[in-house]
């Protein structure tokens, strides 16, 4: 088998697969599910996964999601399902586990949708290891509080 997806092509083939045959309710499941998760989170875990990999590292981790993405709108599409979120939440799955060896515990922050319906993606967020510090936490803990340099309210370019 090629490895288009990277190590872990099988994985991403096999949640492709998956996506393919869910039912109208959960894809309803998925969306809802996608909406209510942290937007910071998800943006922490990308942040993870550019940290943790090369250009040429993440062109097949961004191959997976983009498949993901494909396979969540054909399916959409055939169940008269028009949720974007549904989408959104296929590209975070297929990254996930194209990236699974680099992104730690992130990969159930990007996973967790999918896996309402794909509980075998629960599984394997259950196994990742702690999650890596993110830098704005590092921040937070080891800079004191000090007042911003800007009124609240107003950006650097809205001074000049």
């Amino acid at each position: 088998m090629k490895t288009v997806f990277g190590p872990h092509t099988r994985r991403v083939l096999e949640v492709l697969a998956r996506l393919r045959a869910l039912s109208p309710g959960d894809v309803d499941l998925v969306a809802v599910s996608w909406k209510h998760a942290s937007a910071l989170d998800r943006a922490e875990a990308w942040a993870q996964l550019n940290r943790a990999t090369s250009r040429d590292e993440r062109y097949p981790i961004l191959a997976a999601a983009a498949a993901g993405r494909r396979t969540a709108m054909d399916t959409a599409r055939n169940l008269h399902r028009t949720d974007w979120a549904f989408w959104a939440a296929a590209w975070d799955a297929a990254a996930a586990v194209a990236a699974a060896d680099v992104i730690g515990s992130y990969f159930g922050v990007l996973a967790a949708p999918v896996a309402q319906v794909m509980p075998s993606l629960a599984q394997v967020a259950a196994q990742s290891p702690a999650r890596v510090p993110s830098p704005r936490s590092q921040q937070e803990s080891a800079v004191p509080e000090s007042p911003p340099s800007v009124p609240r309210g107003r950006s650097s370019r809205a001074r000049s």
